[in-house]
C-alpha cells in the first residue's frame, strides 16, 4: 500500500520574519564589509543601520564571529555557484578546458569582489587566529572540491607528469596521505603533490592581483596571469588546450 506524500507545512509568519531578518542582517553586514573591510562589521553598527538594538541582533547571531562565519559560508556558495555556471557553459565535457576556464573565472570574481575574496581566501580568512566552524569548513571544501574534482578527472582521463613517489620527502608524503584520506581525494600521492602545487600557484597570483599587491609593478595583471596560467597548463601537460583558447595573432 503506497503512502501519499505528506505536504510540507509552510513557514509560519513568525518563522518567515525571522528568516527575512537574518538575511537583512547579513546583507547589511556585507555592505559594511565591502565599504571598509571586516573591521567595519560590528553588531552595534548593523543594529543602528537596521533601526534595532544590539541585544535584538544578538537574538539572531550570538556573536560577531558567528555572523562572519555565516557570511563566509554564503560567499563560498556564491563563488562556487559562479564557477559551476562557467564550467557548465562549456559545450563539451573536458576537464582540461574546464580547469582553465574556472581559473580565469575565479580571478575575475576575485577582482570584482576583493573584500569578499579577502574574507574567505585572503588576509581576513579563518586563519587569523581562529578555527572555522564545521559548516564553514564544509562550505570551503564544497568550493575546493571543484578544482580537486577537475584535477582528479584530468588525471583519470589524460594523466599528467608527476614525480616519482620515492623522490618526495617522507614528511610531505605523510601530509599528502592524510589530506587524501581526510577529503577522500582519488589521486595517488604524486598526483596530489602536483594538484597542491598548481592550486597554491593559482591561488597565490590571484590573491596578490585581487588584493592589490601586484599594482606596484603591474597596473593591469591580465598578461601576467595568462603567463602563469600557461605555465600551469604546461605543468599539467594540457598546453594544447591553452593554445586553442587564445586568439590567433595577426
Amino acid at each position: 500500500m503506497s503512502q501519499e506524500a505528506v505536504p510540507v507545512a509552510p513557514y509560519s509568519r513568525r518563522e518567515r520574519l525571522r528568516i527575512a531578518t537574518i538575511q537583512e542582517i547579513k546583507d547589511v553586514a556585507r555592505e559594511f564589509l565591502v565599504q571598509d573591510g571586516p573591521g567595519n562589521v560590528t553588531i552595534r553598527a548593523i543594529a543602528r543601520e537596521m533601526g534595532m538594538t544590539a541585544p535584538a541582533v544578538y537574538r539572531y547571531f550570538t556573536s560577531r564571529d558567528e555572523l562572519i562565519q555565516a557570511i563566509r559560508r554564503d560567499i563560498f556558495g556564491e563563488m562556487g555557484g559562479h564557477l559551476r555556471a562557467v564550467i557548465e557553459a562549456i559545450p563539451e565535457r573536458e576537464p582540461a578546458a574546464e580547469l582553465l576556464a574556472s581559473g580565469r573565472a575565479l580571478r575575475r570574481w576575485a577582482i570584482e569582489h576583493p573584500h569578499e575574496f579577502g574574507l574567505i581566501l585572503g588576509p581576513w580568512g579563518p586563519s587569523e587566529g581562529r578555527q572555522a566552524g564545521q559548516a564553514e569548513r564544509e562550505a570551503s571544501w564544497a568550493f575546493g572540491s571543484l578544482f580537486a574534482g577537475l584535477i582528479s578527472e584530468l588525471w583519470r582521463t589524460r594523466g599528467f607528469p608527476a614525480p616519482d613517489p620515492d623522490s618526495l620527502d617522507p614528511e610531505l608524503v605523510a601530509q599528502l596521505t592524510a589530506l587524501r584520506q581526510e577529503y577522500q581525494v582519488e589521486l595517488p600521492v604524486e598526483a596530489l603533490a602536483i594538484m597542491v602545487r598548481c592550486w597554491v600557484r593559482l591561488y597565490g597570483v590571484i590573491s596578490m592581483d585581487a588584493l592589490g599587491h601586484l599594482a606596484f609593478a603591474l597596473p593591469n595583471g591580465d598578461a601576467f596571469f595568462e603567463r602563469e596560467l600557461q605555465d600551469l597548463a604546461a605543468v599539467l601537460g594540457i598546453e594544447e588546450f591553452y593554445a586553442a583558447d587564445q586568439p590567433v595573432a595577426r
